[in-house]
C-alpha cells in the first residue's frame, strides 16, 4: 500500500489507539504535520478533524491532511479566540502540550466550553516524580532534561488541574518500565522511604512513570467497567477480523478492557469492578475437556460467548460433541443471517455481527500501467474456480501481454494459469495480503452454490471495495452486497464471467468508475468504526440478562447444573 504521504514516525501511537473510533469532531492541539489525524481518517473518514499548530511548516503539511487547521501560539492558547462552536467537540486531544501552556488551567477551561457533554479528553503528561528526573536533579542536570517545560505535574497536581477545569479523569495509564536500573534506584532510596513512613509500593508506582496517559471525560460519570477476554483457537485467517480489530476499537470505549491470547487464557485477569465476558473463538469443545473449564468460568461470573464465522458442518467434531461449543455458552456471535439461523436451532441467543473493514486504504490515482493486475486469494476455494478456469485460459490467450496475476495461498490455481505473468504468495500475514490486493485492479470471487458457501460472509468483496479493486463475483453470497455493474460485477455462468472480465480489461474508465463506486459504498456502509458499538451494547445487554441466560444454560447442559451457586 502506498504510504509515501504518511511518515509513520510522526504518528502518535499512544494517542491514536485511544481515540474513539466513531467520534464525530476531533480537536487536536499540537497536531504537527497531521500524521495522526490522517491515519485516524482511514478508520473514521466521516469525522471532522481540526488541528491547532504553531509551526508554520508543520501546519502547511497538516492543511493537506486534516479538515481544518488553526495556526496559533499554543503556549498562550488561552489568549486566542478559537472559532469553534461551543459544545461541538466530541474528542479533545492535548498530546503532550499541557506542560507547555503558560496558563494550563485557563486553556483547559476554554476547551471545556467547546466539548460535548460526553466528550473524551486524551493527554500525555510528563511525570515530575519520574526516577530518572530525580537523579538528574541530584546530578545537577535538571536544566538539560526540562525541554522548555513551563509547568511540571505529579499525580496529585495533575488530578487537581483537571478537577479545577471541571473535567473527570476516569483512567490513568503509565508509561514506564521497571528496569534493572529502576530496581537499583528503589534499593538506594529505601532508607528515605522508611524515614518518610510511606508504603514502598506507592512510591514505586509514582517513580516508575515517565509520563501519564490521561483519559478523561466531560460527563463526570464513571464508565461501566467491562472486561472482554477472548481465547483465540484459530489464529490463522480470521483473528484480525473477528478478534483483534474489534478489540482495538472496543478498547476506545471508556471503561472497556479487551484482551486476547492464543489457545490460553487467565481467568483471574479481571480488575476490581470489571464485569466479565469470555469469548471462545472457533473452539471445538468436548465434554471430556471443556465442561470443567465452563464450570470455572461460571464460578468466576463470566458471560460466556461462542464466536464462529464458518459453517460448523465443515467439522464433524462439532456434531460428535452434540454442538457443546454453542450449547455450552450463554450466547453466540456470528457473521451472517444464514449462519445465525442455523445456530439458533442450537442456542436461541444469537447475535449477528457482519465482517467489516477496519481501515480504508488511501484513495488510488488509477494511473494506466503496462499490465492489468488480477487478484485471487482464498482458502478452500479449489472446487469453486474449476468451472471458470477454461474461460480464464481464453482470456489469457487473448490478452496475454496485458495481464499479470497475483495469487495468494492457492497453489493449484496458480499452477493452472497458462501464463508466466503470475506471482505466487503462500499463506501470509493479513497486512501483506491487503498490500497485494491494493496493488491490483480486478479480483476474482467465485463461490459455488452449496450449503457451506451459502453461510459465508461477503468479506472478500468488502476488502476489494476498500482497496479500490473491482470484484467479479458469483451470485452466491455476493449478490446481496454488490450492486451489479455499479459497485462490482455478478456473473451467473462461465460465459458471463468471461464477458465481465473482458469488459474490465478493455474499459479503463469503467473499471475506475466501478472501483470508486465500491470504495465510496464501503466507506459509507461497512467500516468497523460504524458498527463496533453494536457488540459492546449486546455484551452489556447479555450481562444484564445473565440470570435468565444461566437458567437456560443449565437446561441445555445439565452437566453444569448444581455446581455453581449462581444457579441456586
Amino acid at each position: 500500500m502506498n504510504t509515501n504521504t504518511l511518515d509513520v514516525l510522526e504518528i502518535n501511537q499512544d494517542i491514536l489507539r485511544l481515540i474513539p473510533a466513531n467520534t464525530s469532531t476531533i480537536l487536536e492541539i499540537g497536531c504537527g504535520s497531521g500524521a495522526t489525524g490522517l491515519q485516524y481518517k482511514l478508520i473514521n473518514p466521516h469525522c471532522h478533524y481540526i488541528g491547532i499548530e504553531n509551526d508554520l511548516n508543520l501546519a502547511e503539511q497538516a492543511q493537506n491532511r486534516l479538515d481544518e487547521v488553526i495556526i496559533a501560539d499554543i503556549a498562550n492558547l488561552d489568549k486566542i479566540t478559537l472559532n469553534i462552536p461551543i459544545n461541538s467537540v466530541s474528542c479533545l486531544i492535548l498530546n503532550d502540550q499541557i506542560p507547555y501552556f503558560v496558563n494550563p488551567l485557563e486553556v483547559l477551561q476554554q476547551c471545556q466550553k467547546l466539548l460535548q457533554a460526553d466528550a473524551q479528553i486524551l493527554a500525555i503528561i510528563p511525570n515530575l516524580q519520574y526516577w530518572q528526573r530525580i537523579i538528574n536533579v541530584i546530578q545537577g542536570e535538571w536544566q538539560n532534561s526540562t525541554n522548555n517545560v513551563v509547568n511540571w505535574f505529579d499525580l496529585d497536581s495533575l488530578r487537581n488541574l483537571f478537577n479545577q477545569a471541571n473535567l473527570f479523569i476516569y483512567e490513568l495509564q503509565v508509561k514506564g518500565e521497571k528496569t534493572a536500573s529502576f530496581q537499583n534506584f528503589l534499593q538506594l532510596i529505601q532508607p528515605l522511604t522508611n524515614a518518610l513512613n510511606m508504603p514502598a509500593e506507592t512510591l514505586a508506582n509514582k517513580f516508575v512513570a515517565e509520563s501519564y496517559i490521561v483519559l478523561a471525560n466531560n460527563s463526570h460519570l464513571s464508565p461501566r467497567r467491562l472486561l472482554i477476554q477472548t481465547i483465540i483457537m484459530a489464529p490463522s485467517g480470521c483473528d484480525q477480523l473477528r478478534v483483534l480489530e474489534p478489540d482495538r476499537f472496543t478498547n476506545t470505549i471508556p471503561g472497556v478492557r479487551a484482551i486476547s491470547a492464543v489457545k490460553t487464557a487467565d481467568i483471574n485477569a479481571a480488575l476490581n469492578g470489571e464485569e466479565k465476558v469470555f469469548i471462545w473463538q472457533r473452539t471445538i469443545m468436548t465434554y471430556e475437556t471443556h465442561i470443567k473449564q465452563l464450570r470455572s468460568l461460571l464460578e468466576k461470573d463470566y458471560l460466556i460467548v461462542a464466536e464462529i464465522d464458518d459453517n460448523p458442518i465443515r467439522r464433524k467434531e462439532y456434531a460428535e460433541n452434540n454442538y457443546l461449543s454453542y450449547r455450552g455458552c450463554h450466547c453466540v456471535q456470528t457473521t451472517t443471517e444464514p449462519l445465525g439461523k442455523f445456530l439458533q436451532e442450537i442456542n436461541p441467543n444469537v447475535a449477528i455481527f457482519p465482517n467489516q473493514l477496519a481501515y480504508l486504504s488511501p484513495a488510488k490515482n488509477f494511473e494506466k500501467r503496462p499490465f492489468i493486475h488480477i487478484f485471487f486469494g482464498a482458502l478452500n476455494r479449489e472446487n469453486d474456480w474449476q468451472k471458470i478456469m477454461p474461460n480464464i485460459d481464453k482470456i489469457i490467450d487473448k490478452y496475454r501481454e496485458k495481464l499479470f496475476f497475483h495469487i495468494v495461498h492457492d497453489q493449484l490455481f496458480f499452477d493452472s494459469l497458462n501464463t508466466n505473468n503470475k506471482q505466487f504468495t503462500a499463506f501470509c500475514p493479513y497486512s501483506q495480503y491487503k498490500e497485494i490486493m491494493y496493488n491490483c485492479d480486478i479480483a476474482l470471487l467465485p463461490l459455488n452454490n452449496n450449503p457451506i458457501n451459502g453461510m459465508k460472509s461477503d468479506l472478500k468483496f468488502i476488502e476489494c471495495a476498500g482497496h479500490s479493486v473491482v470484484a467479479i463475483a458469483s451470485p452466491t453470497v455476493y449478490a446481496n452486497s454488490i450492486i451489479d455493474q455499479q459497485t462490482g460485477f455478478i456473473y451467473n455462468n462461465p460465459q458471463e464471467f468471461e464477458k465481465c472480465l473482458k469488459e474490465m480489461i478493455n474499459n479503463h474508465n469503467l473499471r475506475q468508475k466501478v472501483a470508486n463506486n465500491a470504495y465510496e459504498w464501503v466507506k459509507k456502509n461497512r467500516l468497523l468504526s460504524q458498527h463496533y458499538y453494536q457488540r459492546y451494547n449486546w455484551y452489556l445487554q447479555m450481562r444484564d440478562d445473565l440470570p435468565r441466560l444461566n437458567a437456560e444454560l443449565r437446561e441445555r447442559v445439565p452437566e453444569l447444573s448444581g455446581i455453581n451457586p449462581i444457579f441456586l
